[in-house]
């Protein structure tokens, strides 16, 4: 009994036992229907006045302990949380959830932003909502509301699925970046206009908006935490315009580049201008296995793997040390190294 048809290993297969072995009552849903289903059954529940609620007969009361133990061994060392005051994952849920329906307001927007709604729902922005809860909800968008930062002068159009077309020529006019919010660029199928001769992502935020532009070059700023976004709209591109990585000579500097390769499906070139060798003697840094200022976390990393053969990467690999991107700004001969990239 109780084997074939139910995952044990299931989150709110395992929640549900443990709620009800708390409360020895339950309420039925899409994703506890398994276990509930075959406990109804097995005569171990009845039903109670409430649609879809269940309570343990007595059968079900002397059986389950027996049953935890047989497919939940380990279930007697979260007695902490059974006897304790912290509700289950599922119970704080279905307690917030309750209250907030007989308050829903009408026109609930569509796409919400998921830490808010996690807060709202779980107690903790970081406490990732399960599939299963989310089910429960009305059909929402979850959106982490990260923003596309670019950098261009061609008359590039991003085409939506609905509504008008976003020119970002006109945003660049006015303003030095345009900013593209997750939720905006999900609803965008295609490019239009005139496209890039080629696409440079900027590891450093001061970098990617100081520097000089050569025309139609795109500029996409890259942050660590942001990669999959980037590499989401690298794919909306033509494989025939390339795509280079500028960043910080270090081990990040090198995963950003290799991570976006993946993440956008098409080859990545690391920009590294001819001259970067001269600024090894007073610009270098020793690299560190934990960044001692918050504000540059992860900058200056220590290099890791295989040293590479591109001659300046080898001398930063041998001897420990690393390169900021920010110097070659001041560098007269910036520009016209990015100019050769358009040839």
């Amino acid at each position: 009994m109780l084997d074939a048809q139910i995952d044990w290993h299931s989150l709110p297969i395992q929640e549900a036992a443990l709620a009800l072995y708390k409360h020895e009552r339950i309420k039925r849903n899409s994703a506890n229907a398994p276990l509930v289903d075959e406990l109804i059954t097995s005569n171990w529940l009845v039903p109670e006045d409430e649609q879809d609620g269940f309570m343990l007969s007595a059968r079900g009361r002397s059986g389950l302990v027996e049953l935890m133990d047989l497919r939940l061994p380990e279930w007697r060392e979260w007695l902490d949380v059974l006897e304790g005051d912290p509700l289950l994952l599922s119970e704080l849920f279905e307690l917030r959830w309750n209250f907030l329906q007989e308050q829903l307001r009408s026109d609930l927007p569509r796409v919400l932003n998921r830490k808010s709604l996690q807060h709202a729902l779980l107690g903790n922005p970081e406490q990732t909502l399960p599939d299963h809860l989310q089910k429960q909800l009305p059909q929402l968008e979850l959106s982490e509301d990260r923003c596309l930062h670019l950098r261009g002068n061609m008359d590039l159009k991003l085409v939506r699925k609905h509504g008008n077309s976003i020119e970002l020529k006109k945003i660049w006019r006015q303003l030095s970046e345009a900013v593209l919010p997750e939720r905006d660029f999900r609803q965008v199928h295609e490019l239009d206009g005139e496209l890039p001769y080629l696409v440079m992502s900027i590891e450093d935020r001061g970098v990617f908006l100081d520097i000089d532009l050569p025309e139609n070059l795109l500029a996409i700023w890259a942050p660590p935490d942001q990669l999959e976004l980037v590499g989401d709209f690298l794919k909306f591109l033509p494989q025939f315009v390339p795509h280079v990585h500028f960043g910080d000579l270090d081990h990040r500097g090198l995963v950003i580049a290799e991570r976006l390769a993946i993440q956008s499906q098409r080859p990545v070139r690391r920009f590294i201008p001819a001259f970067w060798q001269d600024y090894l003697p007073h610009f270098a840094a020793a690299t560190q296995d934990e960044p001692s200022d918050k504000n540059t976390s992860g900058k200056g990393e220590r290099w890791r793997g295989p040293v590479l053969s591109v001659e300046l990467l080898r001398k930063l690999m041998t001897s420990n040390r690393w390169l900021a991107q920010a110097p070659l700004l001041l560098d007269a001969r910036l520009h016209e190294e990015m100019r050769k990239l358009m040839d």
